[in-house]
């Protein structure tokens, strides 16, 4: 990492032991953090996101489909709960039908919540393990957005990041 002015600048990570340094990364930290507009969403925040633009009370399989589809381009990993929600889309739901030779009617609205309340009911009543359909339910519910921690954690890991460019030899 060269640390090369611009047009006659100082460099941004000069001195991060210096108090001017730190008030430099602080400014360009902070500078950074006010541009909204170019800031991407974090992938917790993208998953909320997609979750929130469907109705789990009502999903036609296509939405299923297209709800899995954008979760897995967020970035979020492929889980039990993720390959259970699969499992009750379009594409899995006609080639099980293929395979087994039956009809499927796509057209059938689901409410997904309701399904995996209705199978905890049912595991609990005969006496099984409802933990795969609780993580399901956790799984669907919308998580609340977590705070972000105070501005200083990303400016002393900026300033170690500094520090270790610095003390690499060139």
């Amino acid at each position: 990492m060269h640390n090369e002015t611009a047009s006659g600048q100082s460099p941004v990570f000069q001195s991060v032991r210096s108090e001017a340094g730190k008030a430099r990364i602080n400014a360009a930290v902070a500078s950074f953090q006010n541009r909204p507009g170019q800031v991407q969403p974090s992938t917790p925040e993208k998953i909320a996101a997609i979750k929130a633009g469907f109705d789990l009370r009502a999903m036609g399989p296509q939405d299923i489909d297209r709800m899995f589809d954008a979760l897995v381009q967020a970035g979020h990993p492929m889980t039990a709960p993720m390959l259970l929600l699969n499992s009750m889309g379009e594409r899995f739901r006609s080639h099980l039908s293929g395979l087994s030779g039956s009809a499927y009617d796509g057209s059938r609205q689901l409410d997904l919540i309701a399904v995996a309340q209705l199978q905890i009911q049912r595991a609990r009543k005969q006496g099984g393990s409802s933990a795969g359909w609780e993580s399901f339910l956790a799984f669907l519910m919308p998580q609340p957005p977590q705070e972000r921690p105070a501005a200083q954690p990303p400016v002393d890991h900026m300033a170690r990041l500094a520090q270790q460019a610095q003390a690499r030899p060139n």
